[in-house]
């Protein structure tokens, strides 16, 4: 898909018109693929400190949704949400703004297609393989007070940071400490995603 057929399917006419939480949910949620430099055409245009908000709010929201039981989670999209908006809020040159995309469209297709998640119904016990945000989908609705399931995210959790992006922005996320209360230490083998939490 290239930037006219992505901003016929956003509804804008310009990618300026990107501003809406709307825009950024329809952006992550898509299925259709999207091709590296539409993106990269997309977000450019876009002014940084705009769209760093918009991604932090997206972000939010989909925590939101995460299954109370399920801390690793929430910890790998705190991650995530940390490592993509101090990467856009750094990015000085095209190439960088390039670099930014090309993580945000890895993060898009992990979530929308590659992800693996096992969910199984309490009391049917029956089990199905989705994506994470059909699994999110699914706890929403269990929040509001629909059936109840059990959430395996293990598959999930092995998401790979590539090493140049580790290099200048996991110190500086984690330089002070994190205003949620959570005090975590990343660790990366082979740039895949581990962590722990010292109070555990």
């Amino acid at each position: 898909m290239d930037l006219v057929k992505l901003l016929e399917y956003l509804g804008l006419e310009e990618p300026l018109e990107f501003q809406y939480f709307e825009n950024i949910s329809e952006l992550m949620e898509m299925k259709e693929d999207v091709s590296p430099e539409a993106l990269y055409s997309l977000v450019k245009e876009i002014p940084k400190e705009s769209l760093a908000e918009l991604v932090d709010s997206y972000f939010l929201d989909i925590q939101e949704a995460c299954p109370d039981t399920e801390a690793d989670i929430y910890t790998l999209l705190e991650l995530l949400k940390k490592v993509l908006t101090s990467l856009l809020l750094n990015a000085e040159t095209d190439t960088e703004i390039a670099y930014f995309a090309d993580e945000l469209l890895r993060f898009k297709e992990w979530y929308v297609q590659d992800s693996l998640v096992t969910v199984t119904h309490k009391k049917r016990g029956e089990s199905k393989e989705m994506t994470v945000l059909e699994a999110l989908t699914v706890s929403r609705l269990e929040k509001l007070g629909e059936d109840e399931f059990d959430y395996d995210f293990t598959q999930t959790t092995d998401y790979s940071f590539d090493d140049n992006m580790l290099t200048y922005v996991v110190t500086d996320t984690y330089d002070d400490d994190d205003e949620d209360g959570y005090d975590e230490e990343a660790t990366y083998d082979d740039g895949d995603f581990d962590y722990y939490n010292e109070d555990d």
